[in-house]
């Protein structure tokens, strides 16, 4: 016997409910998870370094303050024992090149205008920092720190990681 499309129709719906209904942590990386091959040839961290993922945006004012302590702090790590990457995710990539030029951001900078990198971590606010070893996420910080090159430092040096 064929199933009736009135058995199949229930099923379809409950798996999309379930799809929608799933929180988004659920579908995001976490502290303790691996990156994706593609994210790890994304944002492409060297070998040995910590990778320092600093998410911002030109209508972030926060992103904007925090900026100049980060460029501060990759002056000061004399031995390169870290490698920040920024993710502008500005839907609109010249907004996000004259926010870049403005504040003179001189680390590597990935521009997110599709939003797929920024999706995959699913940070629940902005700034958000995430903290990278050999490909897994050891750490993150969510929200606005003055002082944050300190911020890093201190979080960093918990892991292990003297700068």
């Amino acid at each position: 016997m064929k199933p009736s499309i009135f058995n199949v129709i229930p099923s379809a719906i409950l798996l999309v409910l379930l799809f929608l209904l799933t929180p988004s942590s659920a579908l995001s990386v976490e502290v303790g998870d691996t990156l994706s091959e593609d994210l790890q040839k994304q944002l492409n961290i060297p070998k040995g370094q910590v990778g320092v993922v600093d998410f911002f945006a030109s209508w972030c004012l926060s992103c904007a303050k925090e900026i100049p302590d980060i460029k501060k702090m990759i002056k000061q790590d004399s031995q390169h024992k870290m490698y920040v990457v920024g993710i502008d995710v500005d839907e609109e990539l010249d907004e996000g090149i004259a926010f870049q030029k403005e504040l003179a951001i001189d680390f590597p900078v990935i521009n997110d205008v599709e939003q797929t990198i920024i999706s995959e971590f699913s940070p629940i606010a902005m700034p958000a920092l995430y903290y990278i070893i050999d490909n897994k996420i050891v750490g993150k910080h969510i929200g606005a720190v003055s002082n944050i090159d300190e911020k890093i430092i201190n979080d960093l040096q918990k892991l292990g990681v003297e700068i």
